[in-house]
């Protein structure tokens, strides 16, 4: 059941925003995604941006926080990060029309407010990236114009909220900061599906995605304290030309190759976006080199998904993890399941061997009647990269048989393992599993059992 925060009148589409466009635009609201221009060429979307529809669910809470203390179990603190909305962190360019299409600035907030205050209170922590996006300077826009990502001025002050946060959290006692400094490079100009869409409607070419883009060099040697992490929270000065070079080395975002501290960024867009930089500024602010696994495309669980199922995950668990994920991104819209899979995955090893036999394909596994327990859960290997689809069928001792198929989109990273809970498809005469992919067996493919975990998310 939906924990109610706020009741919304949703009122009929009103025309546009009725001062003159600077771009010639028109009807954008009847765009697909249907946006309103705001002050100094600023647009907002009026389903993501403007209207009250990101509660999040009790359950969903509950869930994060399960997740949370499973990661912790193994030694990864999790930190999840919701990306507030244009509209709750940028509202001064706003038009009155706004309020016509259900926006109200105090309880747009006090929604962000509350979710990043219950996750807290569950022992979720979750930094408050909207009111660090608010204190942005005047000449700062923290969101495109007419695009709905960070600009490298909004993924700074969010990467400057979450690294304050690391430094606060007991794990990081045992860290020892490395000095990381950004440097502003060269501009870019990156592509928007936005804009392009919204240009259909305007007669003059619309603001483009475009910014001075930033480089993040390590120190070569260099060890900071916490506290001069956050001596100054502007960023540095260019430096001469030619210095780079000799200052540090650039920032490689995919690896560390060291012992020390590790943090793992996974995400969507917002991460996985070399115009804005925000990898780099949250090695900054945290004093930590960060590895980013985001992916554009992948929405709500694609990113944490494919990484807690790979085997670089189960092989090397990160000191902290970072989940990044716009606050318009619902857990709840696939239902439990993804949360679950993400829960069995971030346990203890699924290394409990169960004997098997190959069937056309399929690995099949035989219990004996009550062997099988609500909370138990299995890790179906295929063995390799590639596999996408895992189709999973349990059987009963009186013949009831039941098929689950988890699937992997194009857009998600195929590691060939799959996570299941066993609890919404228990049976107390379940007698047989079976598994099969869309590839091949292979030697090492496997059907293991999982430690049972402590705790119950529900």
């Amino acid at each position: 059941m939906m924990r109610p925060v706020f009741a919304l009148c949703v009122l009929a589409a009103p025309a546009a925003y009725a001062g003159p466009s600077q771009f010639g635009c028109a009807n954008t609201q009847f765009a697909a995604s249907a946006s309103i221009e705001g002050k100094d060429g600023v647009f907002y979307r009026v389903q993501s941006d403007l209207r009250l529809q990101h509660p999040m669910d009790d359950a969903v809470v509950a869930q994060l926080a399960e997740l949370t203390r499973v990661l912790a179990e193994q030694g990864t603190t999790l930190i999840y990060v919701n990306v507030p909305t244009k509209g709750q962190a940028m509202p001064q360019y706003l038009p009155p029309e706004a309020a016509a299409y259900g926006y109200d600035p105090a309880l747009m907030q006090a929604n962000y407010q509350d979710v990043t205050n219950r996750l807290n209170a569950a022992g979720v922590p979750s930094p408050d990236l909207m009111s660090a996006m608010l204190k942005a300077g005047p000449d700062e826009k923290v969101f495109f114009q007419a695009d709905f990502h960070w600009t490298p001025d909004g993924a700074r002050l969010a990467a400057q909220a979450i690294g304050e946060m690391i430094r606060n959290l007991p794990a990081y006692a045992d860290v020892t900061p490395v000095e990381f400094t950004s440097q502003p490079a060269d501009p870019e100009i990156a592509f928007s599906g936005l804009r392009r869409e919204l240009q259909t409607y305007c007669k003059e070419a619309l603001p483009e995605v475009e910014a001075t883009t930033w480089v993040t060099t390590r120190a070569t040697g260099a060890e900071l304290s916490a506290a001069d992490i956050f001596a100054d929270a502007a960023p540095e000065p260019a430096a001469p030309e030619g210095d780079a070079a000799t200052e540090g080395e650039a920032l490689d975002i995919f690896g560390t190759g060291s012992e020390e501290a590790s943090l793992v960024l996974v995400g969507t867009s917002f991460s996985d976006s070399s115009i804005n930089n925000f990898a780099g500024f949250l090695s900054e602010y945290s004093g930590i080199e960060v590895v980013n696994y985001a992916i554009t495309g992948g929405n709500q669980f694609g990113s944490m998904t494919s990484y807690l199922t790979s085997r670089d995950f189960a092989e090397d668990r990160p000191t902290f993890l970072v989940w990044e994920n716009p606050i318009y991104n619902g857990l709840a819209q696939f239902g439990p399941l993804p949360m679950d899979e993400l829960i069995v995955a971030a346990g203890p090893t699924c290394d409990i061997a169960v004997e098997t036999t190959v069937a056309e394909n399929a690995l099949v596994a035989s219990f004996q009647p009550g062997k099988l327990k609500p909370e138990d859960a299995f890790l179906f290997d295929q063995g390799g990269e590639g596999a996408r689809i895992a189709d999973v069928t349990f059987e009963t001792g009186a013949g009831i048989r039941r098929t689950i198929r988890i699937e992997r989109s194009d857009r998600l990273r195929a590691t060939g393992r799959f996570f299941l809970k066993l609890e919404p498809y228990w049976h107390p005469d379940l007698v047989k599993v079976e598994v099969s992919f869309d590839r091949a067996l292979g030697d090492t493919s496997a059907l293991t059992l999982c430690p049972t975990q402590k705790g119950d998310a529900s």
